[in-house]
C-alpha cells in the first residue's frame, strides 16, 4: 500500500505568522477586534464619547497537533514552529483571511498567552501530539 503525501498544496492558507503558513489540522480560530472608547463628561454635565483605535485579537486552538510539519494534514508547520515562536519572538505579524475567497488582512501583534499539553507520543515514529492554545493582540 502507497504511503499518502500530506503536501496538499491545493488547501487555501488561512493564516501565516511572520510569512510561514500555519497548518489548518485541528484547527479552530476566533478573530475579534476591541472597540476602545472613553467617556468624558464635560464642565456643562455633557457626555462626549473619544474613539481610540481598534485592537484586533486572535485565538487559535490546535487540537491533536504533530510536532513537525511532515505529520501534519497539509504539509504546513506544526507544533515545533508554534512553540518557538512563542518563545522568542517579540513581535508577530499576523497575515490572515476572514472568509476563505476575500483579500488578506494583517496586524503586528505580541503573543498574550501560549499553553501545550501532550496528548500522545508515538514512538515508532518519533512524533509527539499536542493540544496547542494561544493568542495574539494587535500593538
Amino acid at each position: 500500500m502507497a504511503a499518502i503525501q500530506n503536501q496538499q498544496t491545493s488547501l487555501a492558507v488561512f493564516i501565516t505568522l511572520n510569512g510561514t503558513e500555519v497548518t489548518n489540522h485541528g484547527r479552530t480560530v476566533t478573530l475579534s477586534e476591541m472597540v476602545n472608547t472613553s467617556d468624558v463628561e464635560t464642565a456643562s454635565g455633557r457626555l462626549r464619547r473619544f474613539y481610540q483605535p481598534n485592537k484586533k485579537s486572535v485565538s487559535l486552538t490546535f487540537t491533536y497537533l504533530p510536532n513537525t510539519s511532515e505529520k501534519t494534514a497539509d504539509g504546513r508547520v506544526g507544533r515545533d514552529f508554534l512553540e518557538g515562536l512563542a518563545r522568542t519572538a517579540p513581535k508577530v505579524l499576523v497575515n490572515y483571511k476572514d472568509v476563505p475567497t476575500g483579500l488578506n488582512k494583517e496586524f503586528y501583534g505580541f503573543i498574550t498567552s501560549y499553553t501545550e499539553s501532550i496528548v500522545r507520543r508515538d514512538l515508532p515514529t518519533q512524533c509527539t501530539y499536542y493540544d496547542v492554545q494561544f493568542s495574539i493582540e494587535e500593538v
